[in-house]
């Protein structure tokens, strides 16, 4: 009876895990240092010009594709009108990166991780110490270094330039003993450790996470006289080739025939019987 119940009781489970090819936190280091980086910039010059953005100098950058579609944000919500064709512009708009990228530099004290050299005569299943840290701590960085430039695209004058906007974000890991880690940096909200919230005095200092435009929900206000898709269509329509029918030029002519009046003597008289009455 035992060993039923224990048979009924026992059982395995595997649970599948993976890991993309980039951390999550190098992407939010990378993402949030160019929303800072880019809400440093000015865009109110280039508010009301027919933009055309430029991003040929950007396409081997980490992340262009992010980086492009924050600065068409920015544009646009600073009122730029981004056209989808450089003919339609009348301003090109290029952009460089001077840095988009992480590093990082750790800190153990402790025992690094040995490896034992093998001595003759003794088979050893590992020649290999792992690391005993007593205190470990891990700081990575993201930095963004920006710039844009404008010019008239029909003379080639310059615009407006952005000038150098550089902006870096932080995450810090540290290790008691083998216990943690202690998490914080400007990508986090809050300090946790091991994975749960904790109260801000045992953290110490705290960096607040650091608000950008895109951490910001914006609603626009569309204009009176918004053109629509059925403006677009119509104005489409209207600039289609139209087929011209010539006027046909063999319709036999007749001459004008003037209109007759029928002279008076030709109605009928009629003879009334009954008399006119007397008064």
């Amino acid at each position: 009876m035992i060993t039923f119940c224990v048979f009924l009781l026992s059982g395995c489970g595997t649970t599948k895990w993976s890991d993309t090819a980039r951390t999550g936190t190098e992407q939010l280091l990378i993402s949030n240092a160019i929303d800072n980086a880019i809400g440093k910039i000015d865009f109110s010059p280039i508010g009301d010009k027919h933009l055309f953005l430029k991003t040929d100098a950007i396409k081997d950058a980490t992340d262009h594709t992010y980086l492009a579609m924050a600065l068409r944000q920015q544009i646009a919500a600073n009122g730029g009108v981004i056209c989808d064709k450089e003919e339609e512009a009348d301003y090109i708009v290029e952009v460089r990166v001077g840095a988009i990228g992480t590093d990082r530099d750790d800190m153990l004290i402790g025992i690094p991780a040995l490896t034992v050299p093998s001595l003759p005569g003794i088979s050893l299943s590992s020649n290999t110490i792992p690391e005993i840290p007593f205190i470990k701590r891990t700081k990575q960085r993201g930095v963004a270094k920006i710039a844009l430039f404008a010019y008239n695209k029909h003379t080639g004058r310059p615009l407006w330039a952005s000038g150098n906007n550089q902006s870096e974000s932080q995450a810090r890991n540290l290790w008691f003993a083998g216990t943690g880690p202690l998490t914080r940096g400007t990508i986090y909200d809050e300090t946790t450790f091991a994975g749960h919230t904790i109260p801000e005095f045992l953290g110490g200092k705290k960096d607040h996470y650091l608000k950008s435009f895109a951490d910001r929900s914006i609603v626009f206000r569309e204009q009176v006289n918004e053109p629509s898709l059925r403006d677009h269509a119509e104005k489409k329509f209207s600039q289609t080739d139209k087929t011209v029918v010539p006027a046909p030029t063999n319709i036999p002519k007749y001459p004008d025939i003037p209109p007759t009046t029928p002279p008076a003597s030709n109605y009928p008289v009629y003879q009334s019987s009954t008399p006119n009455p007397k008064y």
